[in-house]
């Protein structure tokens, strides 16, 4: 059984999702960052699946779904949602090591994690699909940055995400849903301001992927053979700095877990059984 919490963690709402309490293996489930997104949008169908033999908890990040619509705008978008990630897992008493995996904006969180030394440490394997880390978005990713409200425009965002499957409707209406909540779609579009020339600042340089050479923490990334929104072949980048990387070929979109969790969830279990 999946259960829905609502907690205060360093004084902001914080929805999460969880299962499994009885199992010693933790997987933590990122979800992704279009509009609408939540725990149960992106991994609703699969949390079931991972509960049977892990506990499973899966947050809706800062500014998504229940959870209070706070962002940071000095910052890059990762790193101040991986700690709030990290308060709960201390609030819930996760101590141990933790088997993360993430679906695109989730995907690049869970990859960011591993070169924080402050979290590293604290994770026995991440799983990644379809976020890159940053880069190599394709051109088609610039179809996400807009949504005009209308349940034909979520339809457009929806299917750019994920394969048609049976249950793409209520995908579309669950992220209407909380795409309605309030501060979302303000905090969705902060992030894009552009201030006056006088008060530009450049920022520091990424120096992403290069670290990723140090990692030794087993990494899965999902190969989403049919996937509008990110380069062919963008594993290739991390695979060759990186001997810890596995990646998985799949002939999906980019969200597999949305409209094939059974799969999805096999090709993780084998990987966190094993990791």
């Amino acid at each position: 059984m999946i259960t829905e919490h609502t907690i205060v963690v360093n004084d902001l709402e914080t929805r999460y999702l969880t299962g499994g309490e009885d199992h010693e293996s933790t997987v933590v489930f990122l979800h992704d960052g279009a509009w609408g997104a939540s725990s149960d949008v992106t991994w609703g169908s699969v949390l079931p699946l991972a509960a049977r033999t892990h506990r499973v908890i899966a947050p809706d990040l800062l500014g998504f779904g229940g959870s209070a619509k706070a962002v940071r705008l000095d910052q890059s978008p990762f790193g101040f949602r991986l700690r709030h990630v990290y308060a709960l897992l201390d609030r819930l008493g996760v101590t141990g090591p933790i088997h993360l995996a993430g679906n695109s904006f989730g995907g690049s969180i869970a990859l960011r994690a591993l070169l924080d030394a402050r979290s590293s440490a604290r994770i026995a394997s991440v799983t990644s699909i379809s976020g890159t880390g940053g880069p190599w978005r394709s051109a088609a990713s610039a179809e996400l940055a807009g949504y005009d409200g209308t349940r034909e425009d979520m339809t457009r965002l929806v299917r750019l995400l994920c394969d048609d499957h049976p249950g793409i409707e209520d995908q579309i209406g669950a992220r209407m849903r909380w795409a309605a909540m309030p501060g979302h779609y303000a905090g969705m579009l902060a992030p894009h301001a552009s201030p006056p020339e006088p008060l530009r600042i450049a920022r520091p340089a990424d120096p992403y992927p290069a670290p990723f050479a140090d990692v030794t923490t087993p990494v899965l990334l999902f190969d989403c053979a049919s996937d509008p929104l990110v380069e062919r072949g963008w594993v290739k980048h991390l695979a060759d700095l990186c001997p810890a990387v596995t990646v998985a070929p799949v002939p999906y979109r980019h969200a597999p877990n949305i409209s094939h969790p059974e799969q999805t969830w096999r090709i993780i279990a084998d990987f966190v059984n094993g990791a």
